[in-house]
């Protein structure tokens, strides 16, 4: 992880994401606050948010790829992934009484860059600017929907179904070949399973023709049938 000290509001890369994001429409004044004020860090493939401080955390994904999730003990279950143009929260999850519980991290799935803002500002933006408080009201209904989209996923949908889904998720394209460069432990974690299961899973989709082992990564072959099992019209 590396904190980048340069402004951080003059890159073509930070512009493209903040006006395919929900902060497209906040005024000027707010945008100049917010981005004044940022933090901008980088995150290799596998790093963690939380090696930052414990402090809970509001941001953006200029580049990259970052999955949020809930921890409790070794078990995780991903609540989020945030791309290019993605606002993105990890809260703190520790009770009124200072009592330890479930905790809240981000990992970059690809090697990634984002703004995170100071909490304060945001704060007392939405207290005086209306295109803040609608921002903000608008990135929580859809981390709602998110959050709840994936919770269901992970208690009502089949295993199968849910690995196939964040394989779909976690995939980027290089060259002609669509990958996953994550690995099974991570995978494993974002489905909130154990690596002995995923690891099945995923015999069963090689011995399928879908997905190959290859020079490291998992090479997805046919797409199509990947978004039919994920979509759950598997008739297997």
């Amino acid at each position: 992880m590396s904190v980048d000290a340069d402004s951080i509001h003059e890159t073509d890369e930070l512009k493209a994401a903040w006006f395919s994001s929900g902060y497209a429409r906040v005024s000027a004044d707010a945008r100049r606050q917010l981005l004044d004020t940022a933090e901008h860090f980088h995150l290799a493939a596998g790093d963690h948010l939380r090696s930052v401080s414990s402090v809970a955390k509001v941001g953006l994904v200029v580049t990259g790829s970052l999955r949020v999730y809930v921890a409790s003990g070794a078990r995780q279950v991903t609540f989020q992934y945030a791309g290019p143009g993605s606002a993105f929260g990890v809260p703190n999850l520790r009770t009124v009484d200072g009592k330890a519980g479930p905790t809240t991290d981000a990992q970059a799935v690809l090697d990634s860059r984002m703004v995170i803002f100071r909490t304060s500002v945001v704060e007392s933006l939405a207290d005086v600017d209306a295109t803040m408080s609608r921002a903000v009201i608008s990135g929580l209904l859809d981390a709602h929907h998110a959050s709840v989209s994936l919770l269901a996923e992970h208690v009502l949908s089949p295993l199968r179904q849910r690995v196939a889904r964040h394989l779909l998720d976690l995939a980027v394209r290089e060259g002609a070949a669509v990958v996953m460069r994550s690995s099974v432990q991570d995978l494993a974690h974002a489905t909130g399973t154990v690596r002995e299961v995923v690891t099945r899973l995923l015999r069963e989709l090689r011995e399928e023709g879908l997905v190959q082992r290859k020079a490291g990564v998992l090479v997805l072959h046919d797409m199509h049938r990947l978004h039919q099992i994920a979509q759950g019209l598997d008739e297997l």
